[in-house]
């Protein structure tokens, strides 16, 4: 996978068509540097982000360098919207940007790790820890930087707990997942070259080869040597030497979206059947529509036939307008199968139908808390659902039945 840059705010592109009435008391015109306008009430923002929610209940993400200097002054007083308030008729959660930003964490509370991270022969000295999390790295890297990884990635997991309530099990008894920074391919390589060798020590662990040519990167440690050190078996590297990543930033969307992978596989990861039916799918999409609704987008892309259009993919960047032209051309959401797919073979239609499923469930808090439960399920079991089991768990009494509301939910306007 690898990153791609997006506009910045499709919105405004059509903000004559989109404005809308929202409450005197919460509404104000916004106006972009070019003076196209959007009424819509704040919501939230940070360094770089703001989001209004329109009158329709539909939150929008605007970066504030493209705000007018009137908008920027406003900001520096603004109050939010209140939580509860939901002129679009959509549940108070359906937007968790707000959650994220606003979750109940407190950075003071981090604390570096005495004598640092150790992995083997690896001594990593430049540590900082949460609840959750140990975000290390070499001496060069700064205190703030660590500090910005250690509030994002808590701020992610309390936002995923919020949803996903049962996943707090994977991490019990002091469990962390161990987040590495790297200054430059160098500093990669020399833990890329001790995770081959631990690798191939290892009867559970594969090699991953060129592990430094991405700028971001994932890894497994041995069981046994997790367990010894009370970390997570799944870890993820960030290199600063990425072209365009912003890591001063919270929701920078590649970090959100390979976080919430890394949560998720963690949790879930390991539920498989005999005959070939998995959760594989179901979590790498689930990170898709995390990085959605967190960031208001998705840049993290799968890459397609070496950057060609496939079945009117560009790259995986038109997710529901491509997949409702499949639909109304013929193509059907089939559960079965979804569950068959591997997020290292996904195909341009399952990802973009998986992440209509993700969204069409979390449209029902009841659904999304039988989703949870099923997760958690297959967690314990490590046997993952087939296609009847995952419907009947999300309230439908067949696959069938769950297919044809799945379909026709990424029909509406709700999917986009």
């Amino acid at each position: 996978m690898r990153a791609m840059n997006l506009p910045l705010f499709a919105g405004f592109a059509i903000f004559a068509a989109l404005t809308l009435a929202a409450s005197a008391q919460e509404a104000r015109t916004w106006t972009d540097t070019k003076g196209r306008k959007l009424e819509g009430a704040f919501l939230r923002q940070d360094e770089a982000t703001v989001w209004v929610k329109r009158g329709d209940g539909k939150e929008i993400a605007i970066p504030k360098k493209t705000l007018s200097p009137d908008d920027l002054k406003h900001l520096e007083s603004a109050a939010p919207v209140p939580a509860d308030a939901n002129a679009g008729g959509a549940p108070a959660t359906a937007g968790t940007g707000g959650r994220f930003n606003d979750a109940p964490i407190d950075p003071t509370t981090f604390q570096a790790r005495a004598g640092g991270l150790k992995l083997d022969i690896l001594n990593y000295t430049s540590t900082l820890e949460t609840d959750h999390y140990i975000i290390a790295g070499t001496p060069k890297i700064r205190p703030a930087t660590l500090s910005v990884y250690a509030e994002v990635a808590e701020r992610l997991w309390v936002d995923l707990a919020a949803d996903f309530p049962d996943l707090a099990e994977a991490y019990k008894g002091g469990l962390k997942m161990a987040l590495l920074i790297f200054n430059d391919e160098k500093e990669h390589a020399v833990f890329a070259s001790w995770h081959e060798k631990h690798a191939e020590a290892s009867s559970s662990v594969s090699p991953i080869f060129n592990m430094t040519r991405s700028t971001i990167s994932g890894w497994r440690f041995d069981k046994k040597f997790a367990d010894e050190a009370k970390i997570a078996t799944r870890g993820r590297a960030f290199r600063m030497d990425g072209k365009g990543y912003q890591h001063n930033k919270k929701t920078w969307p590649q970090r959100i979206h390979f976080l919430s992978s890394d949560i998720l596989n963690h949790w879930v990861g390991n539920a498989t059947r005999t005959d070939g039916q998995s959760l594989s799918m179901v979590a790498f999409c689930l990170a898709f529509h995390r990085e959605q609704l967190i960031c208001g987008r998705i840049e993290t892309e799968v890459s397609f036939g070496g950057g060609s259009e496939v079945e009117g993919f560009k790259n995986g960047r038109n997710w529901a307008g491509a997949t409702k032209k499949l639909l109304k051309a013929g193509a059907t959401p089939d559960i079965k199968s979804f569950l068959e797919g591997e997020a290292s073979e996904a195909n341009p239609r399952d990802l973009g139908m998986g992440l209509g499923l993700m969204q069409f469930i979390r449209t029902d808090p009841a659904r999304q808390k039988s989703f949870s439960k099923m997760l958690q399920e297959a967690s314990s079991s490590k046997e993952s659902p087939d296609g009847a089991a995952f419907a009947k768990a999300i309230g439908f009494a067949s696959a069938e039945e769950l297919n044809k509301a799945w379909l026709d939910y990424m029909l509406t306007d709700a999917f986009q």
